[in-house]
């Protein structure tokens, strides 16, 4: 077993999304309970409005679970290994650990709301590990990942003006120092 070495969470939904999720599975069940038990039909009737009802169902659980779930990643540095998981309160889904194959490097960019934080990986491929609103703390933890991970760190928190960052040099003089 893998032992995890850092976690990053998604931000718990609003109440307000938990509760209209759950008026809208109520509603659907209690609709559902109400329509067979207060009307008679025959079997082909009854198969027909099944397949409508579980059609619903599926189109409300794909629509609204994703909603109220949170998703967690799990990383394993020293093994260079990530995990998935997902929760719905109690209930829980854990995908098994994957290796992080091809890790490219680690980008530090800016965006509307601040600064996020991704990994790339298998040529464009990119997962986001942070999303922060002050560039140094940014920049820190863009470093703290590229450590872990012994990948390059490119610092693009400004348009137009991308460059590598030499983590050694950084770490030596405690400033961020660029590569020529």
């Amino acid at each position: 077993m893998y032992t995890i070495e850092f976690t990053i969470k998604e931000p718990q939904r609003p109440w307000l999304v938990k509760v209209f999720v759950a008026a809208a599975f109520s509603g659907f069940f209690t609709y559902l309970i109400h329509f067979f038990t207060t009307t008679e039909y025959n079997t082909a009737q009854k198969w027909s409005i099944i397949t409508y009802f579980v059609w619903f169902f599926g189109v409300l659980f794909v629509f609204l679970i994703p909603l109220i779930a949170q998703h967690n990643i799990h990383l394993n540095f020293t093994k260079l290994k990530i995990k998935h998981s997902y929760s719905i309160g109690m209930l829980t889904y854990n995908e098994s650990w994957q290796d992080l194959k091809n890790l490219e490097y680690i980008s530090v960019f800016q965006t509307q709301n601040g600064y996020e934080i991704n990994m790339w990986f298998n040529k464009n491929d990119n997962l986001n590990l942070a999303a922060l609103t002050d560039a140094d703390e940014a920049i820190k933890q863009g470093q703290f990942f590229s450590e872990k991970l012994n990948i390059d760190l490119l610092d693009a928190r400004k348009r137009g003006y991308h460059k590598w960052v030499d983590k050694t040099a950084s770490k030596k003089t405690n400033t961020i120092v660029y590569k020529s």
